[in-house]
C-alpha cells in the first residue's frame, strides 16, 4: 500500500462529509487507507466516521479521549500501514485524483518526501501557494528548496507534505504546546530527507470560516521563545546555504518579536526586548532584519530596549487608532 491518510476529527460535522468524500474521490483502489481519528467529538462527527468505516474496508475509524490535534495525529501515525503518510484537517478537502498523480510520479522516481501547494477556500483569488515542479536530492538544491518553502509559506504546515513512513513514523507532534508544532514536525522529517519531490499543483483546499481567528489561544512569551529556539535549531540541521542560514536567523528574530508582542505589562515586554537585542548582537544581520520586517521596520529604529519599547507602543497605538476609526465608518 502506498499511502495512509490521517484525519484528526473533532466537532466538524458540517464539513466532514466533504473532507472524507474528497479522499474517496482519489480513486486509489488498494493503494490507500484512510485513518479517521475521532478526538472525543461531542457532535455527530464520530458517528460519521463509523458510517464511512462500515462502507469502505480501507477506511478505519478510531475513537480516543480528547487530547488535541497533535495527540490525534500521533495516534494516527502509530497505526499507518502505508509506505507513506499524509494529513488532512477535517474541515479541509483535497482535489480529486491528486494522490494518484503522486503515486504515478513515485513509481517513476521515488522521493523521501513529496511537497505540493495549497489554496485558500473559498477566498482563493490566485493559484495558491506552490513551487515549480522539481526533484531535489543534493545539498545545494535542497537548501534552495527549503529557502523557497520558507519564503512561500510552504514550510510551516504538514498538510501539504507526504512523508516516507519508514523514515518518519518515529517522529511525533508535541502535545504540550499549540504553537508551530506542525513546523517542528515537518522540520524533523525534512532534516532526514535525502530527496524531496515537488509537485507543481495546489490541490489542498484550506477552508476559511467566518470568525475563525476570534478567540485564538494565547501563547505565553516564554513558550514563544522556547519554540523559536527549537525552530532555529531544527532549521540549522537542514542542508544549508549562506542565504538559507541568514533567512533562518531573520525568521528567528521575527519569532522573538512575537514573544515581545505576547508579553503582558511593560516590565515583561522590556525583558523580551532585551532577549531579542542580545540575539541580534550575537548573530548580526540587523539591517537585513529591518528589510525583512517591511512595514514593521520602525520597531527596530533604535538599539536600546527602551527605544524599541517606545516604537512598539507607538505602533500598537497607531493600529488601535486605525481600527477604531475604521469601526466608526
Amino acid at each position: 500500500m502506498f499511502l495512509s491518510v490521517i484525519i484528526p476529527v473533532y466537532n466538524v460535522e458540517p464539513y466532514l462529509h466533504r473532507c472524507i468524500d474528497s479522499v474517496i474521490a482519489q480513486d486509489m483502489s488498494d493503494e490507500i487507507e484512510l485513518l479517521l481519528v475521532d478526538d472525543g467529538s461531542k457532535d455527530a462527527s464520530g458517528a460519521i466516521c463509523d458510517e464511512y468505516a462500515s462502507k469502505y474496508s480501507w477506511i478505519h475509524a478510531f475513537h480516543i479521549p480528547n487530547g488535541g490535534v497533535g495527540n490525534a495525529r500521533n495516534y494516527g501515525i502509530e497505526h499507518v500501514q502505508g509506505e507513506y503518510f499524509t494529513f488532512i484537517d477535517s474541515d479541509d478537502f483535497i482535489d480529486p485524483g491528486f494522490y494518484k498523480e503522486v503515486l504515478r510520479l513515485h513509481r517513476q522516481t521515488p522521493s523521501d518526501v513529496y511537497l505540493f501547494g495549497y489554496k485558500d477556500y473559498p477566498l482563493n483569488s490566485s493559484d495558491g501557494h506552490r513551487l515549480k515542479q522539481c526533484r531535489c536530492d543534493d545539498t545545494e538544491s535542497l537548501a534552495q528548496l527549503y529557502l523557497d518553502m520558507k519564503k512561500n509559506y510552504l514550510m510551516f504546515s504538514v498538510i501539504n507534505k507526504i512523508f516516507n513512513s519508514i523514515e518518519n513514523r518515529k517522529h511525533r507532534f508535541l502535545t504540550n504546546i499549540h504553537y508551530f508544532e506542525d513546523c517542528l514536525f515537518a522540520l524533523d522529517c525534512l532534516g532526514k530527507a535525502k530527496s524531496v519531490g515537488v509537485i507543481e499543483q495546489a490541490p489542498y483546499n484550506y477552508v476559511h470560516h467566518p470568525g475563525e481567528h476570534l478567540g485564538g489561544k494565547y501563547t505565553a512569551p516564554e513558550v514563544v521563545v522556547e519554540v523559536a529556539r527549537e525552530l532555529k535549531r531544527r532549521s540549522d540541521l537542514l542542508p544549508q546555504s549562506d542565504e538559507l542560514t541568514q533567512y533562518t536567523i531573520l525568521e528567528y528574530y521575527n519569532n522573538m518579536l512575537h514573544a515581545v508582542d505576547s508579553s503582558r505589562g511593560i516590565k515583561q515586554r522590556l525583558q523580551y526586548i532585551r532577549i531579542l537585542l542580545r540575539e541580534i548582537e550575537t548573530f548580526g544581520f540587523k539591517t537585513e532584519f529591518k528589510k525583512y520586517l517591511g512595514r514593521r521596520k520602525i520597531l527596530m529604529q533604535f538599539s536600546s530596549p527602551v527605544g524599541v519599547l517606545m516604537m512598539c507602543l507607538l505602533r500598537n497605538f497607531c493600529l488601535l487608532y486605525t481600527s477604531d476609526a475604521a469601526d466608526e465608518l
